[in-house]
């Protein structure tokens, strides 16, 4: 048994908390292995709460860092390029 502060998920409470569908969840835990979980019985499959955290902030530091690349487009001569001065 558990202790009492660790909280453990059903694929489905996955589901409802990342906003997305039983099977994407599914797929998410077992086939990508991108949330660790652990089998109880012979078919329920269970994630830490703390693990679906740690999945849910990497995930949002990952798209910040995406959506802050810098600007590598090149400016030709005889072309402009929108938002850049020319060389």
């Amino acid at each position: 048994m558990p202790p009492a502060d660790i909280k453990i998920l059903t694929l489905h409470e996955v589901a409802h908390k990342l906003g997305i569908s039983y099977p994407r969840a599914r797929v998410l835990v077992l086939y990508d292995e991108k949330i660790p979980s652990f089998k109880v019985g012979s078919r329920g499959i269970r994630v830490r709460e703390q693990d679906l955290e740690n999945y849910i902030t990497k995930q949002q530091v990952e798209k910040s860092e995406s959506t802050e690349r810098p600007d590598t487009r090149e400016v030709y001569p005889g072309r402009q390029v929108l938002g850049k001065e020319e060389k």
